[in-house]
């Protein structure tokens, strides 16, 4: 694992010439390059908005369906999980396909349903437009993910001590005091980590923008990781490429870093 993050690293500061193989070491001049590239700092900005936007939504959807779930009332739980669990474990591919699909400006269905509701009148070119073009790849990303969130929620939710609740409703405390005092403390550990996963994997994925928009149009719903793979593959300069990897991997580093210091590590010593 730490070998291909190195050369990564130490090919940031080379320069290959792909026709006669050679290798130049060129210090910082690519990481000055790529920061004084607009298309650089738009897809940092939208690295940014995509995780930002898919983890929030991801979380909340999945945080009310697992608290519906985790309610002894509910019938058909069994049911509900079973096809809770399809977005999750559809490849990643057919997702996109089934979506992009969904999306068609012609014969897709978003569009038709909209329409017949009212909502608009002319189709919409979800994929095609810079002004939905992230969110619409947002959407599908926060699809893809709200069954893992909903279940491990879940199964946090459930390891919660009954015992502890029924002596605080004894006391006199409210629903809303049980949940937010005893409930919400006791899960947190748990939801802190499945926000952090959450996160290292929205900054890092590729697929979904890549299939439905291949971060057009204008590049305005390129990320990061996008961005890597078309200085690396389309216009060959590994050297880029590679500087462009670094500061992603430094940006996740940091996050992580920073949320498990001052988040997960901060509950473990409460």
């Amino acid at each position: 694992m730490l070998i291909p993050l190195i050369y990564t690293l130490i090919m940031g500061f080379m320069k290959t010439d792909l026709f006669t193989g050679k290798i130049k070491f060129v210090g910082v001049k690519q990481f000055i390059r790529i920061f004084g590239d607009p298309y650089f700092r738009l897809a940092v900005k939208n690295t940014f908005l995509w995780t930002a936007g898919s983890v929030v939504f991801q979380f909340l959807i999945g945080f009310i369906i697992a608290n519906i779930l985790n309610a002894s009332q509910v019938r058909g739980k069994t049911i509900i999980r079973i096809l809770l669990m399809v977005p999750w474990v559809l490849p990643s591919v057919v997702s996109a396909m089934v979506w992009d699909w969904s999306y068609h400006p012609d014969y897709g269905m978003i569009n038709e349903m909209l329409k017949r509701a009212g909502i608009i009148t002319q189709s919409i070119n979800w994929t095609s437009s810079g002004s939905t073009a992230l969110i619409s790849a947002i959407i599908v990303n926060v699809w893809k993910m709200v069954p893992f969130v909903a279940l491990m929620t879940e199964a946090a939710l459930q390891g919660v001590s009954q015992d502890l609740k029924e002596a605080a409703r004894v006391d006199g405390a409210k629903s809303r005091q049980v949940f937010f005092h005893i409930v919400i403390p006791e899960i947190s550990s748990s939801v802190n980590t499945v926000i952090l996963l959450l996160s290292i994997w929205t900054m890092n994925s590729f697929t979904f923008i890549y299939l439905l928009t291949e971060g057009g149009p204008a590049h305005s719903s390129e990320i990061l990781s996008l961005y890597i793979y078309r200085q690396a593959f389309k216009n060959y300069d590994f050297g880029t490429a590679s500087a462009a990897a670094s500061v992603l991997f430094v940006i996740t580093a940091a996050i992580a870093l920073v949320y498990n210091r001052f988040v997960i590590r901060r509950d473990r010593e409460c």
